[in-house]
């Protein structure tokens, strides 16, 4: 992918609003409609990602459209249209969805890294890549979670519900400490160790940039 097409200040903003938000309404939205809803708000995440990259309108065309097939799926799962192929198909819009996700948070970040100067958007879209990462492995742990029911001490999938891969994951990236779900198979152990080396490697990279732009900044200034 190629770099951001916005020249604006403000590109980063509307997508760390809606990260926050689909965060902020995880707990509300369970079974049915709720289930919906929730793909829906990851649908529109990486649609609203995809339109951000100069990228050719026939390849926006094409990302778009596998992401709206993801969604179709995961609503048909939710919806137990497709209840003989469940464990099978729930995993394919978990995997796109990471897919696109994953690759965001690299792109942005590489935006945000090669930036000349420390500026808000860039503080909103370091915040942003950090929520992409959380996001992207939840989804990895509910891929994980759907095809063996025993890799963590409690499924992370209830309802079509992602909160609990969300609290997993982000309890993992912050370090946090681990009380009421634990990882059990080799693949959900390794996949956790990866994610806490990611969290404190990024964090400590980006608070990096921004105290070296902050004392650039000075130094310019005297």
């Amino acid at each position: 992918m190629q770099s951001f097409r916005r020249p604006h200040v403000q590109k980063y903003r509307q997508l760390l609003v809606i990260l926050v938000a689909t965060f902020a309404v995880s707990p509300f939205l369970k079974a049915g409609l709720g289930s919906i809803l929730s793909a829906l708000l990851l649908l529109y995440i990486i649609t609203l990602i995809i339109r951000s990259f100069a990228l050719p309108r026939f390849l926006v065309a094409v990302y778009v459209l596998i992401a709206i097939s993801a969604f179709g799926i995961e609503v048909s799962v939710s919806l137990g249209w497709l209840f003989s192929l469940n464990q099978a198909f729930a995993v394919i819009p978990l995997a796109i969805f990471a897919i696109y996700l994953g690759g965001a948070a690299y792109w942005i970040g590489q935006d945000i890294f090669k930036a000349h100067r420390v500026t808000l958007d860039v503080v909103r879209g370091g915040i942003s890549v950090y929520l992409l990462i959380g996001y992207f492995w939840a989804l990895l742990y509910g891929m994980v979670s759907a095809l063996n029911a025993g890799a963590f001490s409690q499924p992370l999938l209830l309802q079509s519900s992602y909160i609990k891969a969300f609290y997993f994951s982000f309890t993992t990236l912050t370090t946090l400490g681990y009380g009421d779900i634990l990882p059990k198979s080799e693949t959900a152990l390794v996949l956790t160790n990866l994610e806490a080396i990611v969290g404190q490697m990024y964090s400590t990279v980006f608070i990096a940039i921004l105290v070296g732009g902050y004392l650039s900044k000075q130094i310019r200034a005297q």
